[in-house]
Parts: C-alpha cells; sequence; structure tokens
C-alpha cells in the first residue's frame, strides 16, 4: 500500500514541477494556442501540458516500478503519440484524415509487439482489428473532448482512479501502479490547467491520455462478472466486463456518439472544428465554464460509482444498472440536442 500512495504522491509533484518548465519551453518556442472563432479563451496559451504529464509518469514509474515490463512497452508507444501529436503542436497543423490513420499504424504496431488486444472472438484478426479501431476511437475521442479547461485532464484523473480501484480487487498490481501515476501527473497539472487556464495539454497531452485509458480499458480483468457471464452463457468473459471500463469512458464516448450524429443530421463535416461538443452545449445553456467541468465532474463520479456497483452485482442488479446508463444516454442526448448552435442547416 506505501507503494501505491509513493507513485501516486510521486507523480503529482513530478507533475506540479515540470509543467511551469513546459509553459516556459512552449513560450520560447512559440507553441501556443492561439484564439480563434472557435475557440474559447482570449490570450495565446501554451501546448505543451502533455509533455510534463508523460515525464511525471515516466519518472514515478521509473522510480517505483522500473521491473514492470509491459509498463515500459506502453510509455514506449505512448511517446509516438507525443511526438506525433508534437508536429501538429509545434509544427504544422495536420489534416483529421492524416492523423486517423496515423493513430490506426500506431495502433495496429502497438498490439503487434505488445500482444495487448481484446478477446472477443476465436478469429485473431477480428480481435486485432477490433482493439486497434477502439485505441484510435478513444485516442481522437479524448482529443476533440478536450476544449474546456481542466475538462479532459480531471476526466482522466476520476477514470484512473476507478480503473485503479478495479484493478487492485482483481489483483492487476501492475495496472493499479500505471493508474496511480496517471492520477498523480494529472491531477498536479490540473493546478495549471483549471479555469482560468495557463497551459493546455495539446494534441500531445490528450492523444496520450486517450492512449492510455483505452489501454487501460482493454487490459482490465473482471474476474467478479463470471458468475453473470455464466448465467447469460458467455463463454468469454471480456463481452460482459468490458461494459464496465465503457461506463466509465462514457462522457468521452458519449461526445462523440452525440457529436457525429449531429453533424451528420446537419450535413457539416465530421472533422470540422466546432462549438457544438456536450461541454460547449452546458456552456451555451448559461453555465460558466468552471461550473461546465464541475458539473461533467459530477457525472463522471456517478458513472464511475455505477461502474464499481455492478462489479460486484448479481445479474439482476447488473442490468438494472445498465438500463439506468441507457437512459440516462438517451435523456442527456434529447436534453442536449435542445441546445442551438447550428445557425443554419449547413453552417455553424
Amino acid at each position: 500500500m506505501l507503494q501505491y500512495i509513493l507513485i501516486f504522491v510521486a507523480a503529482f509533484f513530478l507533475s506540479l514541477l515540470i509543467t511551469p518548465l513546459a509553459k516556459w519551453i512552449a513560450l520560447k518556442y512559440n507553441i501556443l494556442d492561439r484564439p480563434g472563432l472557435r475557440k474559447i479563451h482570449k490570450n495565446p496559451i501554451p501546448l505543451t501540458g502533455g509533455e510534463a504529464i508523460f515525464i511525471a509518469i515516466t519518472i514515478a514509474l521509473l522510480i517505483f516500478s522500473r521491473n514492470d515490463p509491459m509498463a515500459w512497452k506502453w510509455l514506449l508507444f505512448g511517446a509516438v503519440f507525443i511526438l506525433f501529436g508534437l508536429i501538429d503542436d509545434a509544427v504544422f497543423k495536420l489534416r483529421a484524415r492524416y492523423k486517423i490513420w496515423t493513430h490506426i499504424l500506431i495502433a495496429l504496431c502497438f498490439i503487434f509487439f505488445t500482444g495487448t488486444q481484446f478477446f472477443f472472438f476465436k478469429d485473431g484478426w477480428i480481435n486485432y482489428l477490433l482493439t486497434a479501431g477502439f485505441i484510435t476511437f478513444m485516442t481522437n475521442s479524448i482529443n476533440m473532448l478536450d476544449g474546456m479547461d481542466g475538462l479532459v485532464a480531471g476526466l482522466s484523473f476520476f477514470s484512473a482512479g476507478f480503473f485503479a480501484l478495479i484493478a487492485l480487487s482483481g489483483g492487476q498490481l501492475g495496472l493499479v501502479m500505471f493508474s496511480l501515476a496517471l492520477m498523480g501527473a494529472c491531477l498536479g497539472f490540473l493546478r495549471y490547467n483549471f479555469n482560468p487556464a495557463s497551459i493546455f495539454l495539446g494534441e500531445t497531452g490528450a492523444t496520450f491520455l486517450g492512449f492510455i485509458l483505452a489501454v487501460l480499458a482493454i487490459k482490465l480483468q473482471i474476474y467478479e462478472l463470471w458468475d453473470v457471464a455464466l448465467v447469460l452463457g458467455v463463454e468469454r468473459l471480456q463481452f460482459i466486463s468490458f461494459i464496465i471500463p465503457l461506463i466509465i469512458l462514457g462522457i468521452p464516448i458519449f461526445d462523440t456518439y452525440f457529436v457525429f450524429v449531429n453533424r451528420f443530421v446537419h450535413k457539416i463535416k465530421f472533422s470540422q472544428p466546432g462549438k457544438d461538443h456536450s461541454h460547449h452545449r452546458i456552456h451555451l445553456m448559461g453555465f460558466s465554464q468552471k461550473l461546465t467541468v464541475l458539473l461533467l465532474y459530477a457525472i463522471q463520479l456517478v458513472l464511475g460509482a455505477i461502474a464499481l456497483t455492478m462489479v460486484r452485482a448479481d445479474i439482476q442488479q447488473f442490468f438494472a444498472l445498465l438500463a439506468i446508463v441507457v437512459i440516462f444516454f438517451v435523456g442527456f442526448t434529447v436534453f442536449l440536442s435542445r441546445v442551438k448552435v447550428y445557425s443554419s442547416p449547413t453552417t455553424e
């Protein structure tokens, strides 16, 4: 238990110390997010928060979990996302389709070299493609969600916390260590990223966090749900257990679905930036940035609590809680759809 506390504390203080240095580097080399029509902030903001979080996690794991080969493989491919994101942040803006194809390629290489993948089906190629698709989806979902001070870093902190609790109950100690390092780094970064933010995650941080959360979700094993799986006649536990991390990651998943459906209906390009995300709509209802983010934190805590309860639920409780999540999902869709964000059927 002491090791768990130490890795969290180490990542937290490292992030607190490294983030100001990351800000200084961004200002020195002009790695800034400048104001624009689709931006909420009014002044240029450094974009090097992802590098600070990555370094804090890496050093904390090096000190307290250096013998875990899994963690170092994850960090190696996380560094690839960091480097690719840095091109977008510091050199030139990449088109959305090039980013997605590159993320798919990185995900496929990650699966090949680490063996991290779903085991839904007997056919390995289907599992391979589903895993690459999910990693790419989460990487871009988190990136698209990163539109308000403290939102993604805070949601990542809470998500990693729920992953840590579930992994601890299942004896997945490597996942616990990584999740705690992620929590500490995100919390330290929030000191500078919460509204009013003095530094942003950037493409580097958002894609790195999306990648790591996707991998944690894939690797999480929830053996307590075997009883539910057996009652349903499901041979592969992951079919049932994967519902839990999907609920924990419900906010970015919902936001991506919600934006894509609405843009399809209004005939807007999926890759086009805009203020039509769930947090933008809540903000347009009259909530301040800070209150909007705090509301989404509260929703994240509710989803996490439901997920934790489902882990030890019997089959009736399991499906009752799942029904609550579905009802919430549908209700939130209807509620947010009433907020007008498009001026016409073809323009934002």
